[in-house]
């Protein structure tokens, strides 16, 4: 029995930053055959310490340029489309994920988490949200029509920013850890095995080594109720 039973179809990542990085770079270690990774920004020192796929003479490159050039370096195989755009819109975004099969969202900012999530609803489907704050972690997969999203947790994005990697930092080595079980989420989707972080959120404090699972529910006046299709 091999441990993967169909055959897969592509991955889109939005961000190509420090989970963005962790999750590429494992899913080109799996047998996939397509991988898009879509980001606007250009390699910084300052994001050396977190965003592995990237070196010093990256420096003021397009992320995505370098990454692809990696990415096809561990995997010559590997099919990788890039996209040097911000995408901040459910539209741009439901345009963006044609053709793929799961969509990883790694962005750092709470309006391209929010576009995706109303995007993956529009669209049906699946969609991976991780993030990483100084020590803490959390992932959660959105299924539409079966599973709670964003917005049933938040109705819109918070008024105040929060904390940020810019602000706060972010422990390198969480990111990975981050990054990787979105990887791991994409790989139970598209292979149908295990049991993907549906109505849960995982969090994960660096600090204590403490890892939890808060169950989620669909929230009924959650306004996404609206445009799925069940």
């Amino acid at each position: 029995m091999t441990l993967f039973a169909k055959e897969p179809d592509g991955v889109l990542l939005i961000g190509a930053g420090g989970l963005g990085c962790a999750a590429a770079q494992a899913l080109a270690m799996i047998p996939i055959t397509r991988l898009g990774m879509v980001d606007d920004d250009q390699v910084a020192l300052s994001n050396l310490q977190r965003q592995v796929l990237y070196r010093m003479d990256d420096i003021g490159a397009n992320k995505v340029e370098r990454a692809k050039q990696r990415l096809q370096e561990l995997a010559p195989g590997l099919e990788v489309d890039i996209l040097v755009q911000r995408l901040d819109s459910p539209d741009a975004i439901a345009d963006a994920a044609r053709g793929y099969a799961v969509v990883l969202d790694g962005s750092d900012n709470f309006t391209t988490r929010f576009a995706a999530n109303d995007a993956a609803i529009q669209g049906g489907f699946p969609l991976v949200h991780g993030a990483a704050t100084g020590f803490a972690g959390q992932l959660m997969t959105i299924q539409p029509g079966h599973s709670a999203c964003l917005r049933c947790l938040f109705t819109a994005p918070p008024q105040t920013t929060g904390p940020t990697c810019q602000t706060q930092g972010v422990l390198g080595p969480l990111v990975g850890e981050v990054g990787w079980l979105m990887a791991i989420e994409a790989v139970k989707l598209i292979y149908r095995q295990g049991n993907p972080l549906w109505n849960r959120l995982l969090t994960i404090n660096a600090l204590t080594g403490k890892r939890r699972t808060v169950p989620l529910r669909r929230n009924p006046h959650c306004p996404c109720n609206k445009v799925i299709h069940t």
